[in-house]
């Protein structure tokens, strides 16, 4: 989902894109993933490895909420930090998301898959065939990924204490889609403008949740 924003960050910056532990990936963990402190484990460990220091941190979805994980636990590592569509950490995830997903999870069939995306907001346009192609590649990957990983018990993303996120002062970009549906977008924003210390947020006019896919806003996420 970051092909079509990774040719602009390395423009600025040196770009490491990190399988996520738990999810479809080539990466085979020696311990599972149990919380949200082991997620911060292995986060540090993983650039102790890289040999980095301070990093700017962006994560998208459940990728958000583990990156504003991060930056609450060690926010000395963490240099700026932009959340996209961040899972739950504002405000609690609806239960049709969790409803929609289990389907997905335990029935992966190509019919649940594009169903699940098309409630996020992926949608085909007949109109642009870029853009269709984009949509399609995504929803493909998902669903092998989906077919042929076990999917391990993983950790649900929750939302953050007040005292939590008073207490970083990490300079964050967090960018909503007008169109998201896992939670109310505009009542997510408020609370982290009122909240986050040195803090920067917008809604995105016409988007939804995988505001990465050109199909879902205005020039992906790199325009912003």
């Amino acid at each position: 989902m970051w092909t079509p924003n990774v040719s602009d960050f390395t423009k600025d910056y040196r770009v490491y894109a990190v399988d996520v532990m738990g999810q479809p990936g080539k990466s085979i963990p020696e311990e599972p993933i149990r919380n949200a402190s082991d997620y911060v484990e292995w986060l540090a460990a993983t650039l102790d490895e890289l040999h980095l220091d301070r990093v700017s941190l962006v994560g998208m979805s459940y990728g958000g909420w583990l990156a504003l994980t991060y930056a609450v636990a060690v926010p000395e590592r963490i240099q700026k930090l932009v959340l996209l569509s961040p899972a739950a950490s504002m405000l609690p995830i609806v239960r049709q998301f969790s409803l929609r997903g289990m389907l997905m999870v335990f029935l992966p069939t190509r019919f649940t898959v594009n169903s699940f995306m098309r409630w996020l907001g992926i949608k085909d346009d007949p109109g642009d065939s870029e853009t269709l192609r984009a949509g399609d590649n995504i929803v493909d990957l998902i669903y092998l990924g989906l077919k042929h990983f076990r999917m391990p018990r993983g950790v649900m993303p929750t939302v953050f204490s007040d005292s939590d996120l008073r207490s970083m002062h990490v300079p964050t970009l967090l960018l909503l889609g007008d169109r998201e549906v896992i939670y109310d977008p505009a009542i997510a924003l408020a609370r982290a403008r009122r909240l986050l210390a040195d803090f920067q947020g917008d809604l995105l006019p016409g988007s939804s949740h995988d505001m990465c896919l050109p199909s879902t806003s205005i020039g992906g996420c790199t325009r912003p």
